[in-house]
């Protein structure tokens, strides 16, 4: 022990050693400091009075008057405050510390809150008081007995027993904060989780939810963490106890359930693999039951390796998609593996970059996916057999999936090199070849012979290419700031492309012709379209940068085909191209603009006019703001529409608001506006309530148009959070209580 003070005093007689003024004793990790310390050698205790403090451990404790052993191991106090190295406190009118480890509270408060800095003697928010409060630091454990949890000092729950783990601990067996559940077809149901702690990196969760139309529903997760990764897998099910509350035959059998698993593993520094699956006994159990904390929309099941180096990336993956939704047919859902490999070469040739790309891919489906490109030609009957959806299969149908066996391997190199002149255009040569191996062997579907060959065989495609993009920044200062102005025009010289509507579109259906796009060498998004025939494209880009910071881009262009076939001119089966904006030989204008004039303000615009500029094709509108307690977010957008695709005039907003009443009170909401038929389609609003020790959230939301349903979705979402003692939330379907309500507000 070590000791510092303004004077010291011995007593012989008494077997005693007094410190006074600023007393500090050190004993290993522990300091004691006070006003007065008397040690009595005969005992081997230490008697602190006046503004005593013991630091042990990162825990302070507080109080007038202490009495400890000369190790600081066990003592007694009265009137005393301990504050936690994580800002927990408790307080309490006398405590022993037995054990060096165990600390008893009698008449004891417990609080995670900071105390009032302009009235300390306010009780805090939230705090825990009992008779006794037990904090075994050994088993990192707090018990309370004949406890009371009060809000603003007012009593609103008495417990007899309960217990936690204290602050120190990240994992602890025990259970957890239960959350409560109601539907329509469930009833009301409570969820009680239990959380045991295995071992240090292995874990499992129980959760059986109790519900009052449907029985017990058991909800288990086990987690295990190992020395290259982790994986976890997590399962649920009940046998129903009314599955006729539920509307369809899929809902309605007895036992219903989902399984599902994820994993990831590092092999190396450049190598990993990793799963994440899904097992359902039908596509509604997740949405009815609320299952697992998201909307979920499909199940896609992955398998995959990945490497990456300095120049390379591999990944070799496989797919099983599940839809969830009530449209999706599972029969015309594909299995697919893809292979990807890129590599660029780490020495220049002929002073150019040049890189190599790699692409395998393999789907299978058991029927093929007819989707009528307008309304009329809808088929409401399904052939036995043969799932169709189409009346007529001529050009007035698409089929975005083919049934049966697809394959294709893709192998491409380009080369690209850059010249600055001495005027400071920018000149960029380039040049790619790509050559595909494909085999069908489709459905025997007569309806698909009509637009395909459904034989089993063979095909080969290539195209080589080679153009010039040209760029002349013009850079100017000003006051304000950086001025770039900067036309820009490149050409691509190719051939035709091939084989276009004989084989199936799986990866290259989704192109949005704007100026992210409009300088692409392929403008198809996938390996499935080659882009072919010449073509060339022009545009002229503004940018500025502010002296401020700010910066802003703006950009215009249109493509034009040369010669050639126009591969956007020539429909595949799933209809890519047609209605793009590229299908003829001027292609549509395409404009975009990117606005950031103060830190916390920003806007990006795309639109694309057609050809004649007379017609808004596609307008996307996105802006978000932020100024002092004010921050909200807008989306709209305008799309013509698709008549060859089956697509209508699309037109809505969407828009989120967050309001900070003060520090800790805030409003939010949040809406889709259908613009076209001049209606919600889903509208959120709630507020809550945030400081250092509670967190309260409360939203009500409506779906006007969850999985195509006539009547509006209702659901109430609660979370409420104690730090240190646990986090409750809960979210009720209130449907049943609003069977007066519209179907629009």
């Amino acid at each position: 022990m070590f000791v510092t003070a303004d004077e010291v005093v011995y007593d012989d007689v008494r077997n005693t050693a007094s410190a006074v003024g600023r007393v500090k004793l050190y004993y290993g990790q522990s300091t004691l400091e006070a006003d007065r310390v008397v040690y009595d050698q005969n005992t081997g205790q230490v008697f602190a009075y006046g503004n005593v403090r013991l630091n042990d451990d990162g825990n302070v404790y507080q109080s007038e008057h202490m009495v400890l052993t000369d190790d600081f191991r066990d003592g007694f106090v009265q009137s005393l405050l301990v504050e936690g190295a994580d800002k927990t406190r408790f307080a309490a009118a006398k405590a022993t510390r037995t054990g060096g480890n165990v600390v008893v509270f009698e008449k004891g408060v417990y609080t995670a809150c900071e105390p009032c800095r302009e009235n300390p003697n306010k009780p805090p928010l939230w705090q825990v008081k009992a008779a006794r409060i037990i904090h075994d630091q050994g088993t990192k454990m707090v018990h309370y007995e004949d406890a009371r949890l009060e809000f603003f000092g007012k009593p609103i729950a008495w417990l007899p027993f309960f217990s936690h783990a204290d602050s120190t601990v990240k994992r602890k067996s025990g259970f957890l904060m239960p959350s409560y559940m109601a539907s329509t077809e469930y009833g009301f149901g409570v969820k009680a989780p239990y959380f045991w702690a295995v071992k240090p990196n292995m874990d499992v969760t129980l959760a059986p939810a109790f519900l009052t139309d449907q029985g017990i529903m058991g909800d288990v997760e086990f987690r295990h963490r190992v020395m290259n990764g982790a994986y976890s897998i997590r399962a649920a099910g009940l046998h129903q106890s009314s599955p006729d509350l539920f509307p369809t035959s899929d809902q309605q059998e007895d036992f219903r359930g989902a399984i599902t698993t994820r994993g990831d593993f590092r092999i190396n520094n450049n190598w990993t693999w990793g799963w994440n699956a899904h097992l359902l006994s039908d596509k509604y159990f997740l949405d009815d039951y609320d299952m697992w904390g998201k909307n979920w929309s499909e199940a896609i099941s992955t398998v995959h390796l990945t490497g990456i180096g300095e120049r390379n990336y591999f990944e070799a993956r496989a797919y099983h998609y599940y839809g969830l939704s009530a449209d999706d047919d599972q029969d015309e859902l594909p299995v697919a593996g893809v292979f990807d490999y890129n590599y660029v070469h780490d020495k220049p040739v002929l002073g150019g970059e040049v890189a190599f790309n790699l692409n395998m891919t393999n789907t299978w489906r058991r029927d093929t996916d007819f989707e009528p490109a307008t309304p009329g030609n809808s088929n409401p009957d399904v052939i036995e057999g043969v799932n169709l959806s189409c009346d007529t299969f001529s050009s007035d149908c698409l089929v975005p999936g083919v049934g049966g066996v697809y394959s294709r391997f893709s192998a491409d190199t380009s080369w690209r090199r850059q010249f600055i002149d001495p005027v400071g255009q920018v000149w960029t040569p380039f040049a790619y070849a790509r050559g595909d191996v494909i085999y069908t062997n489709a459905e025997e579907n007569p309806n698909l012979a009509g637009l395909m060959s459904t034989d089993d065989e063979y095909l080969a495609r290539g195209m080589v290419g080679a153009g010039l993009e040209y760029r002349y920044p013009f850079v100017a200062e000003s006051s304000i700031g950086t001025h770039i102005l900067e036309p820009i025009a490149q050409i691509i010289i190719r051939p035709d492309e091939q084989e276009i509507g004989n084989i199936p579109n799986e990866d290259a259906q989704s192109l949005f012709f704007d100026t992210s796009t409009l300088f692409a060498w392929d403008k198809f998004s996938g390996y499935d379209r080659i882009e072919g025939g010449s073509r060339a494209n022009v545009g002229l880009q503004y940018t500025l940068n502010f002296a401020n910071g700010g910066f802003t881009q703006l950009m215009f262009g249109q493509s034009y085909h040369l010669f050639g076939k126009n591969s956007f001119a020539e429909a595949d089966l799933a209809g890519t191209g047609i209605n793009s904006g590229l299908e003829t030989d001027r292609s549509d204008y395409v404009a975009s603009a990117y606005l950031k004039f103060h830190p916390n303000w920003s806007m990006s615009t795309r639109t694309r006019f057609d050809e004649d500029a007379n017609n808004l094709n596609a307008l996307e509108i996105e802006t978000s703001f932020k100024q002092g307690p004010v921050s909200a977010s807008i989306i709209y957008g305008n799309y013509d529409e698709q008549p060859q695709l089956g697509f209508e005039r699309a037109e809505g907003v969407v828009g989120s608001a967050r309001v900070s009443l003060t520090d800790n009170y805030y409003v939010v909401g949040a809406a889709g506006y259908n613009l076209q038929f001049d209606r919600f389609d889903q509208v959120t609003v709630g507020g809550g309530y945030m400081d250092e020790c509670f967190t309260f959230g409360g939203y009500y939301s409506v779906d006007f148009n969850k999985d195509g349903n006539e009547d509006p979705v209702h659901k109430v979402m609660v979370s409420v959070s104690l730090r240190t003692l646990g986090q409750y939330q809960t979210s009720f379907d209130v449907s049943r209580f609003q069977d007066d309500a519209p179907a629009t507000p």
